[in-house]
């Protein structure tokens, strides 16, 4: 595997920090394995690692050494269009532990996938940049009756609305107790105004003692006093919500796969996937708000039945994948992601059946743009999708300090659907 095996192990012990060490031990007997060439064992090593942590980008990339070294082509290539969609800037093609498939003809439709991962799709175009450049929006609302937009912000730790045209921001809700503000979504009446927020070392004023509370906040639209504030005990990160048209409010978790719920005031747990999902991003319902789609950022997403909380994950069609979904939008019978977590990123819409359980087709809204570093949750207002394309997640350091000479202005796209 050359350095593909060895460059991507400060990535493991970065994210291996919290995980078990069962996993790590697991994870380092699968290189003593590779390294004394007892493929088998390495092999049945790293499917266990897969099973444990899917997407993982040192385990699956070795996955796919293990299976071309165990001579199991069709398996490898599988893998090998993963890794691809995952990240196309990984050179496997310079690999030894691939030479033995190199010159068939799957291994050269996957160095064509690759190669098409470098093409720019364009559909939404630029609205308008903010003037505040270190406010660092992730989430955005409309208010149509006030004709009002709103930004959250993550740094800032506040709402602002801001003029679609000028891009000029106002502060519209700052509270000392307000930490970094995630998502922000209206009640069907546009009375109250529901906000996600919770304590990350990427807001202003974060100290070790507020590191892992998270909060919910029910904002009175027209005073803007906030109404009833809901917290959970624990370690969480509240990063999205959605409000049904009878305003029941769903809660998801990036810190624990638990969905919560809020009704009649009361924030209760609704499910938990914590025996299958690993760091819940967007979520949404669709048009009868009969199911729930909740995106998974290690997995791919899931629908729930509000009926009877059954659930099954979403099968992707080939040439697309689910690693990396963060914002997630329903549009008539098609789901719209917002994929960060992937080189190139990119915006899809899937087609859905008519039971709305299965994907049936998928196109690209946006992909491998320059400019798109990087979009986080998205809205649809008027058949037009709206989200910023460069939420600065990258531009922190450890320390949670904004760099802010490799930021620029916010900016806000639109795509008409």
């Amino acid at each position: 595997m050359k350095n593909y095996l060895y460059s991507l192990v400060l990535i493991f012990i970065t994210i291996t920090l919290a995980q078990s060490q069962t996993q790590k031990e697991v994870y380092q007997q699968s290189i003593n394995a590779y390294k004394s060439k007892d493929y088998a064992t390495f092999l049945k090593l790293t499917q266990q690692l897969d099973s444990i942590r899917p997407f993982h980008p040192t385990y699956t990339y070795n996955l796919a050494a293990a299976l071309a070294l165990n001579g199991k082509e069709k398996e490898t290539i599988t893998v090998l269009q993963k890794v691809v969609l995952m990240n196309h800037t990984i050179a496997f093609e310079t690999d030894d532990d691939f030479k033995s498939i190199a010159n068939s003809s799957a291994f050269q439709q996957v160095l064509a996938l690759k190669k098409s991962q470098e093409q720019t799709i364009s559909n939404s175009n630029k609205l308008v940049s903010l003037n505040e450049k270190e406010l660092h929006p992730e989430g955005l609302e409309f208010l149509p009756k006030s004709n009002l937009w709103l930004a959250s912000s993550i740094r800032k730790r506040k709402i602002v609305s801001f003029d679609s045209k000028s891009g000029i921001c106002s502060d519209w809700f700052t509270d000392d107790q307000l930490f970094a503000v995630f998502s922000i979504k209206k009640d069907s009446n546009e009375r109250f105004l529901w906000v996600a927020t919770a304590a990350i070392p990427e807001m202003e004023r974060f100290s070790a003692d507020l590191d892992g509370k998270a909060a919910v906040l029910k904002i009175d639209i027209k005073t803007k006093k906030v109404i009833q504030r809901f917290e959970m005990e624990g370690n969480h990160v509240f990063g999205d919500l959605y409000v049904t048209k009878t305003n029941e409010v769903y809660v998801s978790d990036s810190n624990k796969p638990i969905i919560y719920k809020i009704q009649n005031n009361v924030m209760t747990e609704w499910i938990s996937l914590e025996n299958e999902a690993y760091n819940l991003q967007g979520i949404t319902m669709n048009t009868d708000e009969s199911k729930l789609f909740i995106a998974d950022y290690l997995k791919g997403i899931s629908v729930i039945s509000l009926k009877d909380k059954s659930r099954q994950w979403l099968t992707f069609p080939d040439g697309t994948i689910g690693k990396g979904i963060d914002g997630l939008c329903f549009y008539k019978s098609t789901l719209i992601e917002v994929q960060n977590g992937v080189k190139p990123i990119r915006l899809v819409q899937f087609n859905l059946n008519e039971e709305q359980n299965t994907i049936t087709g998928f196109r690209i809204i946006d992909h491998n743009r320059a400019d798109f570093n990087e979009p986080a949750l998205a809205i649809i207002v008027k058949d037009k999708l709206h989200f910023f394309a460069n939420s600065p997640w990258q531009a922190y350091d450890k320390e949670g300090n904004l760099d802010g000479s490799k930021i620029e202005n916010p900016m806000l796209f639109e795509s008409k659907l």
